[in-house]
């Protein structure tokens, strides 16, 4: 038992982990109510305990990772609340959870990394189900264990509602209704979406089940409501971000659940077993393992990353924000100046079907492509012009040596003219095409970044008049389908209103697109182990000192670490400086200089963005934070209006932001001081009658194997005045 000797802190906290993971709850606080929950039945509570202890230390022993060790733990718990649940206390039951709860732990560990390599879908309650199979067909050969009596449940609100409430309850082998508040109580607290999938799925199953007449003597010991409750909040809240498309897919998964309950409910009756979790498990997988196959499906999930959905709403928002839709590749503009999408994404001509997803661009001045007649190749503006590559890749295929067409002919037999194909990271590839014969530079099997020179605008191919074709395919062969993707980082003008600036954007037919210039405006510059520190107050007040530094995180992410032990994922491009998934530490002056910084374009040519994705609980406000909590979705999100300026005298940008909460006007104002190669030295901010400021004092790195650490003071730059 050394192991528990030395890490008691560590399997106090899976231990939560492990309670909070039956009821799928990705929070480590709610294991304590849940804990505390089963010990209303003191016999079976205890069995669950030790059996969670026994299969954690044998999935320590098994070499369990954090990450598994608390999928042991809940899936002894529910051998050990089982064994509780089914026979009286005494020495055979304390046996009979030992032995399954080390057997449950080794499964678990076992049948957890075989699901993962072979499918990619996580084990769940598989161990549970399988070792407590074993357990109620050996229970009738062993004469130490006493069957418990049979108490039938309380009557509260009426059949419906306490059966569903029993159903939660029996979560945790307490099928009560009272029971069920409890953990509907805890549930609430943590997610009310997870409510409303719970009922969702429920109501689903219940009513096909009705419907079809299945027989309530059949469904009795089948815990076909528990199952379906599960495979709804799994498939539609912990494992996806909310919407129609995923409600739609839980309530599938609580269907499949309840007929498989039936289905296996029947079969085992013969062996005089019970399905215990297994519907909930194969529905869950057979969903999960068809919807993660399709690519425009697939986004909508993330089984890397389970959380509750109103994060996961979070970061689907961001993606939007950021990405455009789910799946969108990003690119870079492929060229210099401004030019017009003379065809869109599913244009009248031939952007269509399977080849909907691309983009034609001419160069117009005055309205006109060309000048004086138009009877040459050198009367058009973008003929000839450089073609730039829009994204890191590797060079696939190029043809070099098709003829240029004379303006209004085309050449069928050569569809794309010469083009360049570059494969980019994940399989997929971009195409360029129409360009000018022997323009092309770079050669097959090289690599390209974003602004590396490609070749000269042409009119080679299906191509009338000289423009410039783009789009992103599935394969590598021309002519595949093509896939969605977005230009990143751009000024885009339409309908004669002025240039704003879109970090994301898919332009239609008519609109003037260019590039924003890449530039160097970066609030911290991610290099694991770097880091910077702030003096920082309230309403003059001293608080004391405060630090940011970077760290890589197990995903290989790159994640800014405050001194407080707040969080948030941080990414740096050639187009923007992006913050996200901000843990649940407390920390008041990470929030705000998120809010001040976690979304700044690179480019020093942007003096004018905004931004609707950023959470309304960054904001300095208990009211914000509750409303934001209570009035889900509605005032999840903050709207950020933001503008740039370069200070001569501080020979570096200011940086200034309004934010509101929508519908209920509760904002802050925030100012940040982003100086050339030290990032963001100064954040100040105005909120519910208070004012904070932070002056960066060093920077600093810290040390790591070969890397000495080091602290370079920052002298103290002019503060900005009053936030206008």
């Amino acid at each position: 038992m050394k192991i528990l000797k030395h890490h008691p802190e560590r399997l106090f906290e899976e231990l939560q982990r492990g309670y909070a993971w039956v009821a799928l709850l990705p929070s480590r606080k709610a294991g304590i109510p849940l804990a505390l929950l089963t010990f209303l039945d003191p016999g079976s509570g205890f069995s669950g305990l030790f059996a969670a202890i026994c299969a954690w230390y044998a999935g320590e022993i098994a070499g369990a990772d954090e990450a598994e060790r608390p999928v042991c733990v809940f899936n002894g718990l529910l051998v050990g609340l089982f064994v509780g649940h089914v026979w009286v206390a005494g020495y055979g039951t304390a046996a009979i959870s030992l032995l399954g709860g080390i057997f449950s732990g080794w499964l678990t560990v076992v049948l957890g990394r075989l699901a993962a390599s072979l499918v990619r879908l996580p084990v769940l309650s598989l161990p549970f189900t399988i070792v407590s199979m074993l357990t109620l067909a050996a229970g009738s050969s062993l004469s130490s264990l006493q069957a418990n009596p049979y108490h039938a449940p309380p009557e509260l609100f009426g059949m419906k509602a306490d059966h569903f409430l029993a159903a939660l309850g029996n979560l945790y082998f307490i099928s009560n209704p009272a029971y069920g508040i409890l953990v509907i109580a805890v549930i609430t607290y943590f997610s009310r979406y997870y409510i409303f999938l719970a009922i969702a799925g429920y109501a689903a199953a219940s009513i096909w089940l009705s419907f079809l007449g299945a027989a309530p003597e059949h469904l009795a010991p089948t815990a076909w409501d528990s199952n379906a409750i599960l495979a709804s909040i799994l498939v539609g809240g912990l494992l996806s971000s909310p919407s129609l498309r995923t409600a739609a897919l839980a309530v599938l998964a609580a269907l499949f659940a309840a007929w498989l309950s039936l289905s296996f409910g029947r079969i085992l009756d013969f062996a005089h077993l019970l399905p215990f979790s297994s519907p909930f498990v194969i529905s869950s997988w057979i969903v999960l393992y068809a919807v993660l196959r399709n690519n425009r499906m697939s986004a909508s999930f993330n089984l890397l990353l389970p959380d509750f959905p109103e994060r996961s709403l979070e970061r689907a928002q961001l993606s939007l924000a950021r990405l455009c839709e789910a799946g969108s590749v990003a690119l870079a503009v492929p060229f210099s100046g401004e030019w017009t999408v003379s065809q869109g994404f599913s244009g009248q001509h031939t952007h269509r079907g399977p080849w909907r997803h691309a983009l034609d661009f001419v160069l117009l001045k005055d309205g006109l492509s060309f000048s004086g007649k138009g009877n040459r190749l050198e009367d058009f503006h973008c003929y000839n012009q450089p073609v730039y590559s829009p994204c890191y890749g590797q060079v696939w295929r190029v043809v070099n040596d098709v003829p240029d067409n004379e303006p209004g002919k085309v050449n069928m037999d050569a569809n794309w003219g010469n083009h360049i194909l570059l494969r980019v990271p994940g399989g997929k590839h971009v195409l360029l095409a129409h360009l000018r014969p022997w323009s092309i530079v770079p050669a097959p099997g090289s690599w390209v970044k974003p602004g590396d020179f490609i070749g000269h605008c042409g009119n080679s191919g299906r191509s009338p008049q000289p423009h410039l074709h783009l789009h992103l395919q599935e394969g590598e062969m021309i002519g595949a389908p093509t896939s969605p993707f977005h230009l990143a980082s751009v000024l885009i003008s339409e309908n004669g209103k002025p240039p704003r600036y879109e970090l994301s954007v898919v332009p239609v037919q008519s609109a003037r697109i260019s590039a924003a210039i890449s530039g160097e405006v970066r609030p911290f510059h991610l290099f694991a182990g770097r880091g910077i520190r702030y003096r920082v107050s309230r309403n003059g007040e001293p608080v004391g000192d405060w630090s940011l530094f970077c760290m890589v995180d197990d995903l290989g992410r790159m994640v800014l670490v405050s001194s407080e032990g707040g969080r948030s994922v941080a990414e740096s491009t050639w187009a923007v400086f992006s913050c996200y998934e901000r843990n649940e530490k407390s920390d008041l002056f990470l929030d705000l200089w998120l809010l001040a910084c976690a979304y700044s374009p690179a480019s020093f040519q942007i003096e004018r963005w905004e931004d609707r994705a950023t959470p309304a609980r960054l904001l300095p406000i208990r009211l914000a934070k509750f409303l934001a909590c209570l009035i889900w979705p509605w005032m999840t999100f903050i709207e950020s209006r933001h503008l740039r300026k370069w200070d001569d005298e501080s020979q570096g940008w200011r940086q200034i932001a309004e934010h509101r909460q929508r519908h209920s006007g509760i904002g802050a104002k925030t100012e940040a001081l982003i100086l050339p190669q030290k990032g963001c030295t100064f954040v100040g901010a105005e909120s519910g009658g208070n004012r904070y400021a932070m002056q960066a004092t060093s920077l600093f790195q810290l040390a790591d194997v070969g890397v000495p650490s080091w602290e370079e003071e920052i002298r103290m730059s002019n503060l900005p005045g009053k936030l206008q």
